[in-house]
């Protein structure tokens, strides 16, 4: 009986400017993730463009809403009508997580304590003799 994956699905949760934002996207096969590093992912078209058409081929879901409550599509199309921080902040996200960024702690961490021990003196080298 061999092994059956289950495709990585990241749930983006946003704060601050976008905070409540919520997008569910796939992950990238590795030959999009290497196309994507190498610049190579998007054939003639310019990189931006290239992305935002990967991210609505990836994208599952978002708690998109217009200005009249609808929700918005997950379609490329769509996404062409939203403000391009948005997108870019969506696409920043994603890539963070694909690339293995991982999310800043909850809490943050205390600084420490400075060492007790006391650093090696260090000396210049005596020059070189010949020989």
């Amino acid at each position: 009986m061999g092994y059956k994956r289950d495709p990585k699905i990241y749930h983006l949760k946003f704060q601050d400017e976008y905070d409540g934002l919520e997008v569910k996207i796939r992950s990238l096969s590795m030959g999009q993730l290497i196309a994507v590093r190498n610049g190579t992912a998007y054939g003639d078209k310019e990189a931006t463009e290239g992305m935002v058409e990967l991210l609505a081929e990836r994208l599952i879901d978002w708690n998109l809403e217009d200005e009249d409550g609808s929700p918005v599509p997950t379609t490329l199309e769509a996404m062409k009508g939203e403000d391009n921080d948005l997108i870019l902040a969506i696409v920043n996200q994603w890539t963070n997580a694909v690339g293995g960024v991982k999310a800043p702690l909850e809490e943050p961490s205390s600084s420490g304590e400075i060492s007790q021990v006391a650093s090696i003196p260090t000396e210049p080298l005596s020059e070189s003799l010949a020989s």
